[in-house]
């Protein structure tokens, strides 16, 4: 299945990831199909965890994580009848549950922060007796003609049947084509496999993803933020919209503001960095709790409460950490501050 997807994702794996992650990474890639990059199926767990040697599914989930964290997901989100990924209470997204089996996707180059695959020139280094068998003496070997004129029968039978473990493998429910039910018991079909939102399926239009992050001001001042970091720190503009969903999560649930004290928590003790990328993404990840800033007053930067956000928590008046949309961790459109930040810009 995945032995072409498996070597190509073998060369560009960041290098600093540990042997666990590669070994869950590598298998999965493994289980795929090389053509659509997807994995699921019956019994996909049960091969990967024999693939990897984890005991159970938890120890599994543990290393994907991690893998999520360094910007390398490779599970799909669940997605509902409104085509938008189902979450938890906790704003995390649903991979799995009763009745729906994970779905892997293996990203593409540009959708994850891997290293450049090494190119291996081995044309110099054809061995001597291939050259021997193949030609003796200006004329064709023996063994050769014998190949050429009798077509083998184990690649008749390759050719002419279908390979059995791909039949087992068809044999198995696409998870698309399952039903999911929503908290209030309601079903959701599901019709097409779906994506990580930040996975950009080839042939995709550029321009329609372009207009959507237009479109939200929030995202626009995250990546400019991340673009402007100070050096080595900086980023370009593709690794800036890759990381700017996880800093605007970050700073929305952890009450951060981009701003100046942000800048110098992220890029702190830069001695000894080699790999500032990695480094950024993992901090933005692992951020604190942000200082206590004096309550909102007259004059304050803290723009004007709109009152309806943060389901009408009064604490929203004072702390920006609560002006999010109702039942979700996005920045209040009206009055956060990272909003008005970028209007300002």
């Amino acid at each position: 299945m995945g032995y072409e997807l498996r070597r190509w994702f073998e060369d560009r794996l960041p290098q600093e990831i540990s042997s666990g992650e590669r070994v869950v990474a590598l298998a999965i890639a493994d289980l795929a199909w090389d053509d659509s990059r997807i994995g699921y199926g019956r019994k996909f767990m049960q091969k990967l965890l024999h693939k990897t040697g984890f005991e159970n599914e938890a120890q599994l989930g543990k290393v994907l994580g991690k893998l999520a964290a360094r910007g390398i997901e490779l599970r799909v989100p669940i997605k509902g009848q409104d085509g938008e990924p189902l979450r938890n209470k906790r704003g995390q997204f649903i991979y799995a549950h009763r009745g729906h089996q994970r779905t892997f996707r293996v990203p593409f180059e540009s959708e994850f922060p891997g290293r450049s695959a090494p190119y291996w020139d081995d044309q110099d280094e054809r061995s001597p007796d291939r050259d021997h068998h193949a030609w003796y003496d200006g004329e064709r070997s023996p063994a050769r003609e014998t190949f050429e004129s009798e077509r083998s029968p184990a690649r008749e039978g390759f050719k002419g049947d279908r390979s059995p473990g791909r039949e087992g493998f068809e044999g198995e429910r696409s998870p698309a084509r399952e039903s999911l039910v929503t908290q209030a018991g309601d079903p959701i079909p599901l019709t097409t496999p779906t994506f990580p939102p930040s996975a950009t399926p080839r042939g995709a239009d550029p321009a329609g993803k372009a207009g959507s992050e237009k479109e939200d001001p929030a995202f626009t001042a995250a990546v400019d933020f991340l673009m402007n970091l100070p050096a080595p720190w900086s980023l370009g503009r593709v690794s800036a919209k890759g990381i700017a969903p996880l800093l605007l999560e970050a700073t929305t649930e952890q009450g951060w503001r981009l701003d100046g004290d942000l800048e110098a928590k992220l890029t702190e003790n830069a001695a000894g960095v080699h790999r500032p990328m990695s480094v950024l993404r993992i901090r933005i990840s692992d951020l604190p709790k942000a200082p206590q800033r004096p309550a909102g007053k007259p004059g304050s930067s803290l723009p004007p409460w709109c009152g309806q956000c943060g389901d009408g928590n009064p604490a929203a008046e004072f702390n920006a950490k609560f002006r999010t949309e109702p039942g979700s961790k996005k920045p209040c459109p009206d009055c956060h501050p990272n909003i008005h930040t970028a209007d300002a810009a």
